[in-house]
């Protein structure tokens, strides 16, 4: 039954819910960046290490902004075609039903980011760090999807707007990213700097860089991963809290 259920919340995601054309609109956003890195990157003055990390960084980035999308409209859009009862009568339980809806929409983030490795390997072509920066996406990426996937269903659980949904779950986005993207101004009072031993985004950054500029083993770099495992539980517990609320439009 849970099998059925999956499969059935793959394909809305990838239909209904728009998420093939996002999965499209993706591909072409990377075939974009591809073009545009390799035509630049002879003539750049940032080492082939610092334009891998951006790359990584944009693959990042674009991955959560689709997942993100659909899971904050997974619950929501039930609720607002007014299909939420008829999940409700069906013999599976509320734990079952975000869990199916959880799996559907990190398919299809996990089928972004394979679909992003091929234009990873054409921006690292002709460089040593090409398996590396995949291994490396591949790991730090399925941890922060796993993550931000479960709080966007949550949120998608307890708001009754997807409007509200989205938007909350890409301020959390952008939030958790912020520290990252302003290391050097953070590193600069000791607030800041107890905040990006903290921040998920930021330790991932730390990695990325210690590994490919700085070409340290990553086995060295596990200090970082911390971060990232303590944000992927706090994201299933507040999943987990919010699976039990699951209610028709409305109902208390």
């Amino acid at each position: 039954m849970i099998n059925t259920m999956i499969k059935k919340e793959f394909r809305e995601c990838l239909f209904e819910s728009k998420g093939l054309w996002m999965v499209f609109s993706t591909a072409v956003l990377l075939s974009i960046l591809s073009i545009v890195v390799v035509n630049i990157k002879e003539g750049s003055v940032l080492a082939q290490t610092d334009i891998l990390q951006y790359a990584m960084k944009a693959i990042f980035f674009l991955t959560f902004i689709v997942s993100l999308v659909l899971g904050a409209s997974s619950f929501v859009s039930e609720r607002e075609e007014n299909t939420m009862e008829s999940l409700l009568l069906t013999p599976v339980s509320k734990e079952m039903l975000t869990f199916s809806k959880y799996v559907g929409v990190l398919l299809i983030g996990c089928a972004i980011l394979a679909i992003s490795m091929p234009y990873l390997v054409a921006i690292g072509l002709g460089t040593q760090f090409v398996g590396t920066s995949v291994i490396l996406t591949l790991f730090i990426g399925g941890i922060l999807e796993l993550s931000f996937v479960a709080i966007a269903v949550a949120f998608s659980i307890l708001f009754q707007s997807s409007k509200a949904s989205i938007l909350t779950s890409i301020l959390v986005l952008i939030l958790v990213f912020m520290p990252g993207m302003m290391s050097g101004l953070l590193k600069q009072s000791v607030i800041g700097r107890i905040l990006l031993r903290m921040d998920p985004i930021a330790n991932a950054f730390d990695m990325m860089k210690a590994v490919l500029s700085d070409q340290l083993p990553i086995h060295e770099q596990l200090v970082h991963l911390p971060s990232l495992v303590i944000f992927l539980i706090i994201a299933f517990i507040f999943l987990c809290w919010a699976g039990g609320k699951v209610s028709l439009k409305g109902e208390k």
